[in-house]
């Protein structure tokens, strides 16, 4: 199974205090069982750069999605050596971020557009993410009849993965 992983999901899992910590604490042990694999964007390790600690070394260490063109020029990260696709598929990604725009709620922004899409272009089963936004029901059952793609909250990995 192929999990990507949010940048908040990264920054709990290293601040005790954080309300999922021991959910994320559970998910990395599974992780490190090999009970799924997990992937991170390299948009999510833009977002952890001014953090500069462990959340950014833990998800450099993780493997890297294909870093696909949605947005402007300056929505973009990493060098264009790191970017998947041709300019010619950044029309049909930017579509596809204004039909995620357009299943998730207002609130959900365009780099977690972007990161649904490195996901689902980059054939991941789950995207992990505390985002309220994209993991209420009607956003995140809208994204999995779409895209195939699940949207789950830590406790909903950790219950879906218990039923497995």
């Amino acid at each position: 199974m192929k999990i990507s992983i949010d940048t908040d999901c990264i920054i709990s899992l290293f601040n005790a205090h954080d309300i999922i910590y021991d959910y994320m604490q559970d998910i990395n042990r599974l992780f490190g069982s090999g009970r799924f694999t997990l992937f991170v964007s390299l948009k999510t390790i833009d977002q952890l750069l001014p953090r500069n600690g462990e959340s950014l070394r833990y998800a450099e260490a993780l493997p890297k999605l294909p870093n696909y063109i949605v947005g402007t020029i300056g929505d973009q990260v990493g060098t264009i050596g790191s970017l998947a696709g041709t300019f010619g598929d950044a029309k049909k990604n930017e579509e596809l971020q204004h039909k995620i725009h357009k299943l998730t709620k207002k609130g959900v922004d365009i780099r977690d557009r972007q990161i649904i899409i490195d996901s689902y272009l980059g054939g991941m089963d789950i995207f992990l993410t505390n985002d309220r936004d994209l993991c209420s029901v009607n956003s995140a059952n809208r994204i999995k009849e779409e895209l195939g793609l699940q949207i789950m909250s830590p406790p909903s990995l950790l219950s879906f993965l218990a039923r497995a």
